[in-house]
Protein backbone atom coordinates (compact mmCIF):
# COMPACT_ATOMS: atom_id res chain seq x y z
CA UNK A 1 0.00 0.00 0.00
CA UNK A 2 1.16 3.39 -0.97
CA UNK A 3 -0.03 6.96 -1.25
CA UNK A 4 -0.78 8.22 -4.45
CA UNK A 5 0.15 11.36 -4.82
CA UNK A 6 3.97 10.56 -3.07
CA UNK A 7 4.46 7.07 -3.59
CA UNK A 8 4.89 6.92 0.44
CA UNK A 9 4.92 3.48 1.84
CA UNK A 10 1.60 2.74 3.86
CA UNK A 11 2.36 -0.23 4.55
CA UNK A 12 1.57 -4.39 3.60
CA UNK A 13 -1.92 -5.60 4.52
CA UNK A 14 -3.37 -8.73 3.84
CA UNK A 15 -7.34 -8.79 3.59
CA UNK A 16 -9.62 -10.87 1.75
CA UNK A 17 -12.04 -8.19 -0.11
CA UNK A 18 -11.42 -4.40 -1.24
CA UNK A 19 -13.89 -2.60 1.34
CA UNK A 20 -12.25 -4.74 4.54
CA UNK A 21 -8.42 -3.66 2.85
CA UNK A 22 -10.15 0.03 3.05
CA UNK A 23 -11.44 -0.59 6.49
CA UNK A 24 -7.45 -1.71 7.51
CA UNK A 25 -6.16 1.30 6.05
CA UNK A 26 -8.63 3.96 7.18
CA UNK A 27 -6.36 2.78 10.60
CA UNK A 28 -3.34 4.88 9.49
CA UNK A 29 -4.54 7.10 6.86
CA UNK A 30 -7.33 7.95 4.55
CA UNK A 31 -7.54 4.99 2.11
CA UNK A 32 -9.13 7.41 -0.43
CA UNK A 33 -5.53 8.46 -0.95
CA UNK A 34 -3.84 5.02 -1.08
CA UNK A 35 -3.02 2.47 -3.75
CA UNK A 36 -2.60 -0.89 -3.73
CA UNK A 37 -0.75 -3.61 -5.45
CA UNK A 38 -0.86 -7.50 -5.37
CA UNK A 39 2.52 -8.78 -4.66
CA UNK A 40 4.15 -12.05 -5.91
CA UNK A 41 5.81 -14.27 -3.84
CA UNK A 42 8.01 -12.98 -1.28
CA UNK A 43 7.43 -12.08 3.14
CA UNK A 44 9.10 -9.82 5.23
CA UNK A 45 12.24 -11.45 7.20
CA UNK A 46 13.89 -10.65 10.77
CA UNK A 47 17.56 -10.47 9.59
CA UNK A 48 19.18 -10.84 13.39
CA UNK A 49 17.52 -12.45 15.94
CA UNK A 50 14.33 -10.75 17.97
CA UNK A 51 13.68 -10.73 21.61
CA UNK A 52 9.82 -10.71 20.14
CA UNK A 53 7.88 -13.55 20.73
CA UNK A 54 4.36 -14.37 19.04
CA UNK A 55 1.72 -14.22 20.45
CA UNK A 56 3.08 -11.45 22.50
CA UNK A 57 3.42 -11.20 25.81
CA UNK A 58 1.01 -9.46 28.31
CA UNK A 59 2.55 -5.64 28.21
CA UNK A 60 4.84 -6.40 25.35
CA UNK A 61 5.78 -3.29 22.92
CA UNK A 62 7.85 -4.97 20.11
CA UNK A 63 6.53 -6.93 17.31
CA UNK A 64 9.27 -8.89 16.61
CA UNK A 65 9.08 -6.32 12.97
CA UNK A 66 11.11 -3.17 13.44
CA UNK A 67 13.62 -4.19 11.63
CA UNK A 68 11.94 -6.29 8.79
CA UNK A 69 13.36 -6.11 5.54
CA UNK A 70 11.83 -7.90 2.17
CA UNK A 71 12.89 -11.28 0.71
CA UNK A 72 15.03 -11.11 -2.41
CA UNK A 73 11.46 -12.36 -4.34
CA UNK A 74 10.27 -9.30 -3.76
CA UNK A 75 13.06 -6.98 -5.34
CA UNK A 76 11.21 -6.97 -8.91
CA UNK A 77 7.73 -6.19 -7.34
CA UNK A 78 9.11 -3.27 -4.91
CA UNK A 79 12.58 -2.46 -6.70
CA UNK A 80 12.91 0.44 -8.81
CA UNK A 81 12.18 -1.45 -12.18
CA UNK A 82 9.16 -2.89 -10.43
CA UNK A 83 6.35 -3.21 -13.03
CA UNK A 84 3.50 -3.60 -10.51
CA UNK A 85 0.12 -2.66 -11.62
CA UNK A 86 -1.23 -0.31 -8.80
CA UNK A 87 -4.68 0.95 -8.55
CA UNK A 88 -6.42 3.59 -6.84
CA UNK A 89 -8.27 2.77 -3.44
CA UNK A 90 -10.67 5.70 -3.71
CA UNK A 91 -13.42 3.63 -5.50
CA UNK A 92 -12.91 0.64 -2.47
CA UNK A 93 -13.23 3.73 0.54
CA UNK A 94 -16.43 5.01 -0.98
CA UNK A 95 -17.92 1.64 -0.80
CA UNK A 96 -16.72 1.16 2.69
CA UNK A 97 -18.40 4.77 3.79
CA UNK A 98 -21.91 3.87 1.97
CA UNK A 99 -21.60 0.44 3.95
CA UNK A 100 -21.32 2.21 7.22
CA UNK A 101 -24.21 4.42 6.54
CA UNK A 102 -26.34 1.66 6.66
CA UNK A 103 -28.36 -0.14 9.41
CA UNK A 104 -26.66 -3.56 10.19
CA UNK A 105 -29.48 -5.21 9.17
CA UNK A 106 -29.54 -3.45 5.29
CA UNK A 107 -25.63 -4.05 5.24
CA UNK A 108 -26.39 -8.00 6.03
CA UNK A 109 -28.55 -8.07 3.24
CA UNK A 110 -27.05 -6.16 0.47
CA UNK A 111 -23.73 -7.04 -1.48
CA UNK A 112 -21.45 -4.36 -1.64
CA UNK A 113 -19.60 -4.50 -5.35
CA UNK A 114 -16.59 -3.42 -3.51
CA UNK A 115 -16.57 -6.47 -1.53
CA UNK A 116 -17.03 -9.39 -4.10
CA UNK A 117 -15.69 -12.58 -3.20
CA UNK A 118 -13.86 -12.64 -6.75
CA UNK A 119 -11.72 -10.02 -5.53
CA UNK A 120 -7.98 -11.75 -6.60
CA UNK A 121 -4.89 -10.39 -8.22
CA UNK A 122 -5.86 -11.57 -11.26
CA UNK A 123 -9.17 -9.57 -10.81
CA UNK A 124 -9.49 -6.18 -12.31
Amino acid sequence: MRKSANREVVGLFVAPSLLKLASLVDECCDPAHCEYAFAGTGGLMVPEASAATWPRAAGESATGLEDAVYSQQWEPDLGPDSTLRWKSLAPATHGLLKALARTPSQAASTDSPVDDPAFSPAGD
